[in-house]
């Protein structure tokens, strides 16, 4: 039963892991701006998104759906390792990584699914000829009232679980190396925004393509649980609460 159950475990890190790649993808794809345009809504984007393809959109869409399935899957997973860890559930730090893993999946769902949604309208209206100025002027509100709501959840998911996961592998209760403090929503985001400064001063345009470092840090903690169930301790126990026992395998 333990090697089944380590098993599945990593099998649901895993698909978490690739998941959350993919939609870093979808970041990529939701960042990337050809070369000149003005700013549009403020420097949200610029009227050079006129120009991108369409399905970078779409399939960016996709890919955040499909990290909210992966969100699904691992989150509870990740509950039950840190219950057969023996971390007490009574603890601020275990409700506070419960919490932010319970909100995760509707998070990434519902923040990429609106970053496109506005992006295809505004894409929409300049080809249709609207200038920039009006563009402004129209877009601006609905923009800040749809995206707003939905960047503060973002934070707010991502550092508690930033803040748990960190204090998860320094006190080793998850038997993680400590260079595994760098595998969180905040701290590779942080890491993505120094890179992406350095390409900026450089000049380079490939600077959108580190616009995927909250996603990425959400697959790489995925991953840094595959590696803990895959140590040693106790943490290849399921038990009666796991997901898959739940809802059947």
């Amino acid at each position: 039963m333990k090697k089944n159950g380590n098993s599945r475990s990593k099998k649901i890190f895993i698909f978490g892991f690739v998941a959350l790649l993919l939609c870093g993808v979808g970041d990529w794809l939701i960042g990337y701006e050809p070369a000149g345009g003005q700013e549009l809504i403020y420097g949200i984007t610029r009227t050079t998104i006129a120009q991108v393809p369409t399905w970078f959109y779409i399939v960016s869409m996709m890919f955040g759906i499909l990290s909210g399935f992966g969100c699904m899957l691992y989150a509870p997973e990740m509950i039950n390792v840190l219950r057969q860890k023996g971390i007490p559930e009574d603890s601020g730090m275990f409700k506070t990584m419960r919490f932010a893993l319970r909100s995760a999946p509707l998070m990434f769902v519902s923040f990429h699914a609106v970053c496109c949604v506005v992006l295809l309208l505004i894409q929409a209206a300049l080809r249709a000829g609207l200038d920039i100025y009006s563009a402004n002027d129209i877009f601006l509100l609905p923009v800040a009232a749809s995206m707003l709501p939905f960047l503060i959840w973002c934070f707010i998911c991502d550092i508690p679980a930033t803040i748990a996961f960190t204090y998860f592998v320094i006190k080793r209760k998850l038997d993680l190396p400590m260079i595994a403090v760098v595998c969180s929503p905040m701290a590779m985001s942080i890491l993505s925004k120094i890179i992406e400064a350095v390409l900026i001063a450089l000049g380079s345009k490939f600077a959108f393509l580190v616009a995927c470092g909250e996603s990425w840090g959400w697959a790489f903690m995925c991953l840094a649980f595959c590696f803990a169930v895959s140590g040693k301790g106790n943490a290849g126990r399921r038990d009666e609460r796991s997901i898959w026992q739940k809802y059947g395998s």
